[in-house]
């Protein structure tokens, strides 16, 4: 099975939000998932949420919050190589 990483993309930031394995088709559930419910901060109280499929592996989140309107990217990423073995 393949390796994956949700990354979430914000203003300059690139955090990764999960790691798991999984077909292609469970990895992309799993990304449309995380770009429809993830709280990227603990305290924005969301007013609304307006989710945009850009491709199969990427979606465009507007967030209206209470002080403002964040844009924010999540896209999915296979591990493709690395100097250990996968566990």
């Amino acid at each position: 099975m393949a390796q994956w990483v949700v990354v979430e993309e914000f203003e300059d930031r690139l955090r990764p939000i999960e790691r798991f394995e999984g077909t292609v088709v469970e990895a992309r559930r799993r990304l449309y998932e995380t770009a429809c419910t993830h709280k990227f901060s603990e305290g924005l109280q969301q007013r609304r949420r307006e989710v945009f499929r850009v491709h199969d592996d990427m979606y465009f989140v507007e967030v209206k919050g209470g002080l403002g309107t964040y844009r924010l990217r999540y896209w999915l990423a296979e591990r493709v190589w690395g100097t250990e073995a996968a566990s």
